[in-house]
């Protein structure tokens, strides 16, 4: 889309306060597409007779990640000017490229955020109606602080799932958490379909995988009590249980992606694992199109990308840092070291200085297989955070030994996985990844563009679009 389109696009899709940014991570068109012929009589199938659809598309550089596309959209620059290419990164870099809440804020506007990547941590200014950080958050805190509870359930699961499901584990401190729930806005329904999951999960063990999709209708719930409590006039609210859905189950939707590999395509849980992930965002598209029309506003619904098919090589396992006390006390490593939580088989460690992160990351590198290959496809640092890119060596796989290397290229000490915290994990290998080019849906605008209909637009250019429309509403 040109930039004469753009304007006009804007023109057109000018609309009233509040505007709420449904963030439906890495879901495409083609996933879309497939569900709404499923389910004609959907919310999804209704909104989009009656919005402005576009296809976005992203040119970060690099292998794309949410964690990196979704700043593109929220600062209007690709990644080679905001630099952030990691959860929980030191986002110092990016200082000169705010986030559109923060410029909505300090121009005055009520503003909400829950949830979207990279808004850790809650600013000190008190300007935003409510303040939820991501779920990778290095801490609980809120704004207001009633909403510290969810929180605490919420990065407690995201631990507690980063790469295989474990069991539940119920201690005082999650009752105490859970107790609360109720006067932030968690709805009975809500606690029944938890209460479901969980009884699945004990009479077949593969529901685990669906457990992870039921922290959308419990931010969801808490979302909507922050909304109509405050009114905000822009907010955000971002789910990712569709796009781990997708990650896992791809195959099973589009069999026919896979009809070369000779390999069976056909599993009704796997397929209705994605359906039931798409269910629930469609449930809560109905409620934030009903929250938009209430208060005549408009409901913008983004992805930031999209997946396709993945066809990988045959799986073998994979390897996972399980003890960052014993790594670092592995590579030799005697300062503070702080691990955050970030998404398998990324790992990210904070530290008190820059001179500490570069000593760590020095120190891990060294580590390596036996053919002295790095055991990290990704090693960086920025500012005083770290990154580690775990991979899956063959040799590490079959052997599990690792190799301490020296300077001088010569293996100095032959450790186990188990002595530098490592283990061998399996999962689902994954069937759907990344791929450029995203949704975004707008409803609730004064016109419907009918010659723009999925017309092709810069994720860079949405910043723009939505502080247009916000400052002329």
């Amino acid at each position: 889309m040109n930039s004469d389109n753009v304007v006009k696009a804007m023109e057109n899709l000018r609309g009233r306060l509040p505007l709420i940014v449904y963030e439906l991570n890495e879901v495409p068109w083609r996933v879309v597409d497939w569900y709404i012929k499923l389910k004609p009589e959907s919310n999804l199938a209704g909104v989009l007779q009656r919005s402005a659809s576009f296809t976005t598309v992203t040119h970060d550089n690099g292998e794309l990640h949410p964690w990196t596309t979704w700043p593109t959209v929220h600062r209007g620059v690709y990644n080679s000017e905001h630099n952030i290419r990691f959860i929980n990164q030191d986002l110092s870099s990016a200082r000169c490229f705010p986030p559109i809440w923060e410029t909505l804020a300090n121009s005055g506007f009520k503003v909400g955020v829950f949830g979207s990547l990279q808004s850790y941590p809650v600013p000190s200014s008190g300007k935003y109606s409510f303040y939820i950080p991501d779920t990778f958050a290095r801490s609980p805190e809120t704004f207001p602080k009633r909403y510290s509870a969810f929180q605490r359930i919420n990065l407690r699961q995201t631990a507690s799932d980063g790469a295989t499901v474990s069991r539940v584990k119920v201690d005082g401190s999650v009752i105490s958490d859970a107790i609360r729930l109720p006067f932030i806005g968690v709805r009975p329904g809500t606690f029944l379909a938890l209460a479901s999951q969980l009884k699945n999960e004990r009479t077949n063990n593969e529901y685990r995988t669906r457990r992870s999709l039921m922290q959308a209708p419990l931010a969801f719930d808490v979302f909507v009590n922050a909304y109509n409590r405050t009114r905000p006039e822009f907010t955000t609210f971002f789910t990712n249980h569709v796009a781990g859905a997708m990650h896992r189950y791809w195959r099973y939707a589009f069999p026919d992606d896979f009809a070369e590999t000779n390999v069976s395509s056909s599993d009704d849980f796997k397929r209705g694992t994605i359906l039931k992930a798409m269910d629930i965002a469609d449930r809560q598209i109905g409620m934030l199109c009903a929250l938009a029309d209430r208060d005549g506003g408009s409901l913008l619904i983004l992805s930031s990308m999209g997946q396709e098919a993945a066809k990988r090589p045959p799986y073998h396992g994979e390897l996972r840092v399980v003890d960052s006390d014993q790594l670092a006390k592995a590579i030799g490593f005697i300062g503070p070291v702080k691990a955050n939580l970030a998404m398998q088989p990324d790992f990210n460690f904070e530290f008190e200085s820059t001179i500490y992160a570069e000593e760590f990351l020095a120190r891990a590198t060294r580590l390596r297989d036996r053919e002295g290959k790095s055991i990290w496809f990704r090693a960086t640092r920025e500012g005083t955070s770290v990154n580690l890119g775990l991979g899956a060596p063959k040799s590490v796989l079959e052997s599990g030994r690792v190799y301490l290397f020296n300077g001088s290229h010569a293996a100095t000490a032959e450790l186990s996985l188990a002595d530098i915290g490592v283990s061998k994990i399996y999962r689902d290998p994954g069937t759907g990844y990344h791929q450029p080019e995203g949704i975004m849906i707008w409803h609730g605008g004064r016109q419907r563009i009918q010659d723009q209909q999925r017309g092709k637009i810069e994720s860079v250019r949405i910043r723009d679009m939505m502080l247009y429309v916000v400052s002329r509403a």
